[in-house]
């Protein structure tokens, strides 16, 4: 069974304390001060994380998997993997967009599951907002997306007997 485990993944308000805990967190989101990582710019690429659920859960006393999540497009896991036998990032997807997508819709064909731990989570300092971007941004984005589509005809080649696409 090949599993990798996803962090959620946060941004919290400038000026804040980055939050040790999920209590912490929990405490943070409730205020405002916290939300899920790109929850206002594109909710859709971190949504199979199931921030509800999660958020739901009590705080562990450990670390542990909380649940399994499906992958959809377009998601953006942020994940810690075993060392060996994942998909290496393709370099290709340099700059702004679908780098982490496409890693994870290769992990997805590759036949990985995704695993969401509970006690633990990354945060970003700072909210992402609309317009928080550099200017060649946009450029970036159109090249990368048709990068993707290429990206994706290769993965059917490169594995031939995964019933999985993306």
């Amino acid at each position: 069974v090949r599993v990798l485990f996803v962090l959620p993944a946060f941004e919290v308000r400038a000026g804040r304390r980055l939050p040790g805990t999920k209590a912490e967190l929990l405490r943070l989101w409730g205020a405002g001060d916290a939300r899920p990582f790109y929850g206002t710019l594109c909710p859709r690429c971190q949504a199979p994380t199931d921030f509800g659920r999660w958020r739901a859960l009590p705080p562990p006393p450990r670390l542990r998997v909380a649940y399994e999540a499906p992958w959809r497009d377009p998601w953006e896991p942020f994940y810690v993997a075993p060392a060996r036998g994942v998909p290496r990032f393709d370099e290709r997807f340099l700059q702004y967009g679908f780098n982490r997508i496409s890693q994870a819709c290769e992990l997805h064909v590759a036949g990985f599951r995704f695993a969401v731990l509970d006690g633990a989570f990354v945060a970003h300092r700072g909210f992402k907002e609309p317009g928080g971007f550099h200017g060649g941004r946009e450029a970036e984005l159109g090249h990368n997306r048709r990068l993707f589509r290429s990206f994706r005809a290769e993965l059917q080649r490169r594995y031939p007997g995964s019933p999985r696409h993306c």
